[in-house]
């Protein structure tokens, strides 16, 4: 707001005395009308009058607002903490020969369009009088605490509490994926070297060997509640899950188990089936 200071004495401006009382006070009163127009110029900021809507305009404000509404969403389903994201929308020039719109925007994605957060796409749609369309597309920064090396991590290592830490990287472009969780590293081994601060992603870890070749295991059979354990020998080795051919030690009959923890299989079928 500005601020007029004035002397008093400079609202009366020098006169020549006057017989005629009249005309000095008409003078005056012309005098305070001109300054107290002055003031309310100067106090009516020039940006009063609103800027007009274009076009372009209500698609930026669109776009932005579905990007955002779409992140969320997808931020909500993967229960991620601590996340903030930018968005940068990409008009082409031609949204400037169409009026504004008259009526609120619709913003889709293109027919068989899925949503990636590397590249967003959307047909943004005017329906009123004068009907038109475009194609914008959006690519967010989304910066979200994620998993990274705290130190160097050998291939083949098992990984430690003490060998990650939680940082922040930008996700977007992640296309092996990342991890928010430290549990779902922990245990896990290394299928490749890994250097300190670099983002950790799932497609870089595998469940660690729990039974090697030619070692002695623990073959486990059930059958109606009925659990019995015997000896045997692996014929190749196997992580958690894997299905490995075992030879039982006493039988010498080769069957199918699946790994199930450090030095244990569970068969398939119970002996004599």
């Amino acid at each position: 707001m500005y601020k007029l200071s004035l002397k008093r004495k400079s609202l009366f401006l020098p006169t020549r005395k006057s017989t005629n009382g009249g005309n000095r006070f008409l003078f005056l009163l012309l005098s305070s009308v001109s300054v107290a127009l002055f003031l309310a110029s100067m106090m009516s900021p020039a940006s009063a009058a609103p800027a007009q809507t274009t076009a372009r305009k209500q698609v930026y404000n669109k776009a932005v607002e579905q990007a955002q509404s779409d992140i969320e969403q997808i931020a909500r389903r993967n229960s991620w903490q601590g996340h903030n994201s930018k968005v940068n929308v990409f008009i082409p020039n031609e949204v400037s020969q169409n009026q504004a719109c008259q009526r609120p925007l619709t913003a889709s994605l293109p027919a068989g369009n899925k949503l990636d957060l590397a590249r967003l796409r959307y047909d943004i749609r005017c329906d009123d009088a004068k009907s038109w369309e475009v194609a914008v597309t959006v690519k967010p920064d989304i910066y979200l605490p994620v998993l990274v090396a705290k130190n160097t991590i050998e291939r083949g290592e098992k990984i430690t509490a003490s060998d990650i830490e939680m940082k922040k990287r930008n996700i977007s472009n992640s296309r092996n994926g990342h991890i928010s969780n430290p549990d779902e590293a922990v245990g896990l081994t290394a299928k490749r070297r890994i250097r300190p601060l670099q983002q950790i992603t799932p497609s870089q870890l595998e469940q660690p060997i729990l039974v090697t070749r030619g070692q002695k295991v623990i073959m486990i059979a059930s059958q109606d509640g009925i659990e019995a354990r015997t000896m045997g020998e692996a014929m190749k080795a196997g992580r958690k899950g894997d299905l490995i051919n075992v030879k039982n030690i006493n039988s010498k009959k080769v069957v199918t188990a699946v790994v199930d923890d450090i030095g244990v299989v569970r068969m398939l079928y119970a002996p004599g089936q």
